[in-house]
């Protein structure tokens, strides 16, 4: 009798725990999500090297991310970035762009001038001469593509979203010159 018991109690904690359908179902769910913003599915390989060129493919969404957080170029090579916002909220509460600094630029003081710069699309003025690149700001729907020379010198450049509080909510990356 205390078989049979333990047996049926084995089988629900068992069942109970298996998770494979909620892992299922948070799959669709980010699936949907993706197409409730309207995403084209991001590239398998967003970064390709193209007649020596490094192409960029990179996305932002209306959750402050990137679907890209880290690439590298060889040192002074040409870099060709594709950004596209795959969001649907509008340009002026989710807007992105993307903004390469310069070694050694503290991203947080560029961000907090960026906030108060909204008539120059969050670009600070005072700091225009520590951006490596930048893309313009995007609003729902729209793409940019620029065309920069990846610095000489080997180390580690990081890019940031400019729109308020992006930043900080952790729309930035490394480019990685090699």
């Amino acid at each position: 009798m205390y078989r049979i018991y333990f047996v049926l109690l084995l089988s629900l904690l068992f069942t109970a725990c298996d998770d494979s359908t909620s892992h299922h179902s948070h799959h669709d769910h980010g699936h949907s999500e993706a197409h409730a913003e309207g995403s084209v599915a991001p590239p398998l390989n967003p970064v390709s090297v193209i007649g020596g060129i490094t192409v960029v493919e990179m996305t932002g969404n209306d959750r402050m991310k990137y679907n890209l957080e880290a690439f590298s170029v060889p040192a002074g090579s040409l870099v060709k970035l594709n950004f596209r916002n795959v969001g649907k909220m509008p340009k002026a509460v989710m807007g992105h762009n993307v903004v390469f600094l310069k070694a050694d630029v503290d991203s947080g003081a560029f961000a907090t001038a960026a906030a108060a710069a909204r008539d120059n699309e969050y670009i600070p003025v005072q700091f225009e001469d520590q951006i490596l690149a930048r893309t313009n700001l995007l609003g729902s729907g729209e793409s940019d593509t620029i065309e920069f020379t990846a610095p000489n010198t080997s180390g580690d450049y990081e890019f940031l979203c400019s729109f308020p509080a992006h930043l900080f909510a952790g729309m930035r990356g490394v480019m990685t010159v090699e």
